[in-house]
């Protein structure tokens, strides 16, 4: 087999792609091969300034033009993005395993998430309100409020980009991009398409580099007036701990442990297909993959076997050299070994396997970051796997007798960012789903993320919202003005 080409990817500063100042760069491998795929332009703190500052000037005219304009151009960068779908989804599928299929449909989505924000952006609508005297007038409206730094995970790279830069750019908001160290390709080239698109020199940076250093002087920035990212609940509380003496702008998508609940009255078919599609798809490395189902007596062995049917029919392989493939590898080693912590704690603690539990075997899996969809019974509360997020494709199944008990169940964590509800009972839909603790509830299906459906993490899960027409003011201050007429 002939080694993969190394792709050479450097910053991208004030609308022009350059390479690091003191000309650092660091190595980007793959995950399914192990083989080097990247070469990644490294930036220091001069980089940083040069980046800021531009950003800053950015602001004063992209701020300046109407939420008509900048609708314009957006869907002008867009429509050039698409045209580069492939060769960005190609990029996306060496560097984090997943199916080349599936990355490309992901920069598509991308831009159609920029695409409703730039409408959004103008039907930003301020008020007016009626005062106590006749002599005044008072008027909200509502501004950018200026350089934003956004944050990106490895798992959704580009995706989960769009749902912070669609709202920053509609709002009239300079960006600059750091994505993680895993998955650099992608977002910095998703970006330089968009300006090659049209998006303004200086409105759109990416600066690529380790997040203990690069992120922190970013976040610490004077220039920089909001940060939105997503990544774990431990680096969302250092972050907030950073911004707490400044009181800036922050939002924050961290963390889940998401539960299905499976009553007794529920289409088990469709159960089993989202739980799969859920729970195993991109290897399970989702902040809303379904890590615990609690499944109600009478009905778990059959969901159980349902599951674990598709489970086995689910194909595993390098998604770059077979884009169709239902699973790739996992995104890191690190990631790996948690899954297989996970997976040994479960069963060293009284759990049964019933599928998967290790490698696939074969030549062609030696040296990725390959896992069988895995599915456990009888796990106890007290396992890794129910406690902590595995992100990973695991799938941990749990009996309950009533309804009361399931959603006590499925409540019983630090974490409350999706629930997923399976029944066809009115009354238990309505009940269950208020009582339910988790930002997002959705019943008898996996589409959990919609460009109009507010996005939001309770208790451990995340800091303000993400996604729907609202995460526009995110990005945007609140100004009252009152006028004395005499």
């Amino acid at each position: 087999m002939n080694k993969p080409d190394i792709h050479h990817i450097d910053l991208l500063v004030d609308g022009k792609s350059r390479p690091a100042s003191d000309g650092k760069r660091f190595d980007l491998f793959s995950p399914a091969t192990g083989e080097q795929v990247g070469s990644i332009a490294k930036a220091g703190s001069a980089d940083v300034e040069a980046t800021m500052s531009s950003a800053q000037a950015a602001f004063k005219s992209w701020s300046a033009l109407t939420g008509y304009d900048r609708e314009k151009i957006i869907r002008q960068a867009t429509a050039h993005v698409r045209t580069k779908a492939a060769e960005i989804g190609l990029l996306m599928a060496l560097e984090q395993g997943k199916p080349l299929q599936q990355s490309k449909s992901e920069i598509i989505g991308s831009c159609d998430t920029l695409d409703y924000y730039a409408a959004e952006g103008v039907r930003i609508e301020g008020y007016t309100n009626m005062p106590e005297a006749k002599d005044y007038r008072s008027t909200v409206i509502y501004q950018p409020v200026g350089v934003c730094v956004l944050i990106t995970p490895w798992n959704y790279p580009v995706s989960l980009l769009s749902w912070k830069l669609g709202p920053a750019l509609a709002a009239g908001c300079p960006v600059v991009v750091k994505p993680t160290t895993v998955t650099p390709m992608s977002p910095t080239a998703f970006c330089q398409a968009l300006v090659e698109g049209g998006i303004p020199a200086g409105v759109l940076s990416v600066l690529n580099g380790p997040g203990a250093q690069l992120g922190e002087a970013l976040v610490r920035h004077p220039v920089t007036a909001k940060v939105a990212m997503t990544g774990s609940t431990s680096t969302g509380k250092r972050l907030m701990e950073i911004f707490a003496p400044s009181l800036k702008k922050i939002s924050l998508e961290l963390g889940g442990h998401c539960p299905a609940i499976v009553c007794e009255d529920a289409d088990l078919a469709v159960a089993a297909k989202v739980i799969a599609y859920k729970g195993f798809r991109n290897m399970g490395q989702s902040c809303s993959s379904v890590n615990r189902v609690y499944a109600q007596r009478n009905i778990h062995d059959e969901l159980v076997a349902k599951l674990k049917a598709i489970a086995e029919k689910m194909s595993i392989g390098d998604g770059v050299t077979d884009g169709g493939v239902d699973l790739g590898p996992m995104a890191t080693s690190g990631g790996l070994d948690t899954v297989k912590a996970h997976v040994k704690d479960a069963i060293s603690r009284g759990a049964t396997l019933v599928c998967g539990g290790h490698a696939p075997t074969g030549v062609a899996y030696e040296k990725g970051n390959y896992y069988l969809p895995t599915i456990l019974t009888g796990v106890p509360r007290d396992a890794l796997v129910m406690r902590e997020e595995t992100f990973g494709p695991v799938v941990a199944f749990v009996s309950f007798d009533n309804n009361t008990e399931a959603v006590a169940q499925a409540n019983d964590t630090e974490y409350g960012l999706v629930t997923y509800l399976f029944t066809k009972d009115l009354a238990s839909t309505v009940l269950m789903s208020e009582a339910l603790q988790a930002g997002t509830v959705c019943v008898n299906h996996g589409a959990v993320n919609t460009n109009y459906g507010p996005y939001s993490g309770w208790k451990d899960s995340g800091y303000g919202l993400e996604l729907s027409r609202r995460a526009i003011y995110e990005y945007l201050n609140t100004k009252h003005i009152k006028v004395a007429l005499t």
